[in-house]
């Protein structure tokens, strides 16, 4: 749901952070080094995805691009990492404030459009995805959280998501407190879009 090729050094864990259980969640502008974390946030994405090969390198790059470029190139302050103990990449977010106003994933996400006329009540959302080992340990809804925390302190009206429907991640969701807003056939499948409001709108 989105390169460089970059130094695969270890990240330092130890920057600005907020403890929770296990894991550390930080904003990856909080932390030194950023572009370091980006391999394992790469490795993550491709464990969780959907589509299990490519023709080539080139189109897998682009395939991952197009679903975390944005996100790094204009709301880096919303893209939030979960760290073990040991150092290790657990789990990322990546988030959007204001979707009516990211045209860059019109053009490069068919789908997008498709529920923009819930984007006014429900204007941020967001990607989230764990690293097997560290699944079904609360980190996931760790990272969700301090994005809802963000969104809450900016007055942000409301939040939402878009899966397959029957998605097992659905049920994820829903207990974070989303709600099934709607769902719409897309190429042969319908789509899900979850909302969650956070504040009346103006």
């Amino acid at each position: 749901m989105v390169v460089e090729r970059e130094d695969r050094r270890k990240p330092s864990a130890r920057p600005k952070r907020r403890d929770n259980g296990d894991a550390a969640i930080a904003a990856i502008t909080d932390l030194a080094d950023r572009a370091a974390w980006w391999p394992a946030i790469e490795e993550i994405f491709f464990l969780s995805a959907a589509r299990p090969s490519f023709a080539s390198d080139r189109e897998r790059t682009a395939f991952f691009e197009t679903w975390t470029g944005y996100y790094r190139a204009h709301e880096p302050r919303s893209i939030f990492l979960a760290t073990a103990t040991s150092g290790r990449l657990a789990g990322y977010l990546t988030g959007c404030l204001d979707s009516q106003a990211a045209t860059r994933l019109y053009r490069e996400i068919e789908s997008y459009a498709l529920f923009e006329d819930l984007f006014e009540r429900y204007p941020a959302h967001l990607h989230v995805n764990c690293h097997p080992d560290f699944r079904g340990q609360g980190i996931g809804s760790r990272l969700v959280e301090a994005f809802l925390a963000q969104l809450r302190d900016m007055a942000v009206a409301g939040v939402h998501v878009v899966t397959a429907a029957g998605a097992r991640n659905a049920r994820f969701y829903r207990r974070a407190g989303f709600q099934d807003a709607a769902s719409r056939p897309w190429q042969g499948r319908d789509l899900l879009f979850l909302g969650k409001v956070l504040a009346p709108l103006d």
